[in-house]
């Protein structure tokens, strides 16, 4: 074991470091659904000029449509459902705007292949030209894009090339598939000088490409031009975007009530003197996942294989980490992003590092959710939200329980109300024979990237309690009444989410927690 006090101040600097590292690149999803263009399911004829079709199969297999066991096969039998639409002669619906990603969205999501109707995913907006095809004139555009990203909506860009032909704006058009920029995952402050697309007609470098955009009052350094715009370099007569479609939820995100951020990440400890070639973890909720982001900050040449299960709460992980195996005495941190409807709980399950020799050694599985009660008379702060609660914990084993090594965790759960009192329920399980200590909790008004999470100290609750896990929850009252400049409130409602019925049942009680 390594827990001097000089190798946990090196495991927790380089912890920082390479998560730092791992924050310059920003992706909504890794791997990110790329469908490629034909040869479609069989008996369906190929369409060549489908760029449109791949990328709505791509952002709707983001947003959690579609049947498979991954985001890839999801968006490949979205896309044969498209093909299939598009080439039925005796259905003409949407065909005289076909061409266009928004067209392929909004017929599916009001198809017959749409079996999943309560998915919040059904808003498609559209931005920038499509005739003529003029560039898209938004100065922020690009950051634009980013930060559409980094909340719960997909993107998909139409872009076209400049000609120098008299009275001709642009020339042909093709679409793409945003999945992210060089930035971390904070809201973008600034334009994004890259971004990360996948494409239906190219795999360059690998299914995800990077392009380096163009000043926008500056444009297209590589020749013809139609006047200011987003400008990039994917030919070398650099194209623009002239079209923005975005799949948005119903709801709005940031209320507590559907679609919502949820964040958990597991430090574990390789104990075992052979280095680790890989590493396995199932991560799941109690409700079907929208989409998700899982990431480790060990360097890895390739991302992770994530098989989903069906229905789709949990998901199995394999990170093939042989060409950097982790060795002894070194800390890896799994970080899992979940957008959800209605919930706000993680778990992880068959944590396990794996070893040439075959051997195993398994983390202890650890689960928790937040409930936050909302006082129904408390007056509300104009254009300020809740915000988050940010958690810390170790989980060591039992003195004598014949268990062995030992894991930290940090949690970030995200609610939008203001009160005073203000009080939180943290319920916690997971492996017998291992026990939570040295429970820390704290409170952010903004998102917390992972370099941020693990440097965070600013403890609001600190307690000392040693809690033994199990199959039975255990509940721990968090109470910051007086803490926060909130007005007071007398009743409050507790967000009840009902496992069978997929629905929140709201109940009524007197400044307590107990559902």
């Amino acid at each position: 074991m390594c827990r001097d006090n000089k190798s946990l101040l090196i495991r927790f600097t380089l912890v920082v470091l390479m998560m730092v590292t791992l924050s310059c690149v920003y992706m909504k999803m890794n791997p990110p659904a790329d469908v490629e263009k034909g040869p479609p399911a069989p008996a369906l004829p190929a369409v060549d000029n489908s760029c449109w079709m791949a990328t709505a199969s791509n952002m709707l297999a983001g947003a959690g449509y579609g049947n498979g066991t991954t985001l890839q096969a999801r968006a490949t039998n979205i896309y044969n459902n498209l093909i299939a639409w598009q080439t039925d002669a005796g259905n003409p619906t949407g065909k005289e705007d076909s061409g266009w990603t928004d067209t392929a969205l909004s017929w599916w999501l009001n198809s017959a292949n749409n079996t999943w109707t309560s998915n919040p995913y059904s808003v498609v907006t559209v931005y920038g030209h499509k005739s003529p095809r003029y560039p898209w004139a938004n100065t922020n555009g690009a950051r634009f894009i980013g930060n559409e990203l980094r909340r719960c909506q997909f993107v998909g860009l139409s872009i076209s090339w400049p000609t120098d032909a008299p009275g001709i704006i642009g020339a042909n058009g093709h679409a793409i598939t945003g999945w992210g920029d060089e930035g971390g995952k904070d809201d973008l402050t600034g334009n994004p000088f890259t971004i990360r697309v996948t494409d239906s007609d190219t795999d360059a470098g690998g299914n995800v490409q990077r392009y380096t955009y163009d000043s926008y009052t500056n444009p297209n350094p590589g020749g013809a031009e139609e006047g200011n715009g987003w400008y990039f370099d994917y030919s070398d007569n650099h194209p623009y975007i002239k079209h923005i479609v975005i799949l948005s939820p119903t709801d709005d995100p940031s209320d507590n009530i559907m679609t919502q951020k949820v964040i958990g990440s597991y430090q574990i400890h390789q104990e075992r003197d052979l280095a680790a070639s890989d590493l396995h973890y199932t991560v799941g909720t109690d409700v079907e996942i929208l989409s998700y982001l899982t990431e480790i900050d060990w360097d890895s040449s390739d991302p992770p294989a994530i098989t989903e299960a069906d229905p789709r709460r949990s998901i199995d992980v394999d990170w093939d980490l042989s060409d950097d195996p982790v060795p002894n005495c070194n800390w890896v941190t799994i970080e899992t992003e979940f957008v959800l409807p209605y919930w706000n709980a993680i778990e992880y399950s068959d944590v396990h590092f794996t070893y040439p020799d075959g051997i195993i050694h398994r983390i202890p599985r650890f689960r928790w959710f937040i409930e936050t009660p909302e006082f129904l008379n408390a007056d509300r702060i104009e254009n300020v939200t809740g915000g988050y609660v940010v958690g810390s914990l170790d989980i060591v084993p039992l003195e004598g329980s014949g268990t062995a090594g030992e894991a930290q965790y940090r949690f970030i759960h995200e609610y939008s109300f203001t009160q005073d009192p203000e009080l939180h329920t943290l319920h916690i399980s997971g492996e017998p024979g291992y026990a939570v200590v040295n429970l820390s909790i704290g409170h952010s008004y903004g998102f917390i990237e992972s370099d941020d999470l693990w440097s965070f100290e600013d403890w609001m609750t600190v307690i000392d309690d040693q809690f033994e896990l199990g199959d039975e929850s255990q509940k721990i009252e968090i109470s910051w009444e007086g803490r926060l400049p909130y007005p007071e409130g007398e009743v409050f409602e507790s967000k009840i989410f009902d496992p069978s019925g997929l629905i929140v049942v709201p109940q009524f009680m007197q400044l307590t927690v107990d559902p």
